[in-house]
């Protein structure tokens, strides 16, 4: 598993792991995270490192819906550093990796590789042709929509991304 550098094409190795709650409180510190991460305090946070070195790259919230109307593992909330989003940034590859991980775990938690995630407006097209997510539109209370993966993208992204 690895990110690459955009400029040089340079691969970096990569490890997902959780989060110690104490390290939680020094992302509320660091300017290139937007999110207050403490509010997923308690909760399943896991951090992208490249290895060997102490600089998150990039952190998600997973939450596995074990009721048999869900069953799926949601991606509560997904951050990547702020200099590495758009078209200045400089490590590619982390939001991949780190979806490619929850899908990983949905078919290990016996998902069959099912994971969604409440998209922001704008991302809703991103997330559709890069990770090849389809987008079921707002419902009920959810006036966002989601983005929906099953097992064959699940497939699909753990091997683009984590093998």
């Amino acid at each position: 598993m690895y990110i690459q550098d955009v400029k040089s094409g340079k691969k970096s190795e990569v490890t997902i792991e959780p989060i110690p709650e104490k390290e939680l409180k020094t992302i509320k510190k660091d300017p290139q995270f937007q999110f207050d991460w403490n509010k997923y305090k308690g909760k399943e946070v896991y951090k992208l490192n490249i290895l060997n070195d102490v600089k998150i790259q990039g952190l998600m919230c997973i939450m596995d819906h074990k009721d048999v109307s869900i069953n799926a593992i949601e991606i509560e909330l997904l951050e990547v550093r702020d200099e590495n989003v758009g078209k200045k940034k400089k490590l590619d590859r982390i939001a991949g990796s780190l979806i490619a991980f929850a899908c990983r775990e949905s078919i290990k938690r016996g998902h069959e590789g099912y994971f969604f995630l409440v998209p922001k407006t704008d991302l809703i097209k991103h997330y559709q042709s890069k990770y090849h997510l389809a987008y079921i539109g707002p419902m009920g209370t959810n006036l966002s929509g989601m983005m929906v993966g099953e097992e064959k993208i699940s497939r699909k992204l753990i091997k683009e991304y984590l093998e």
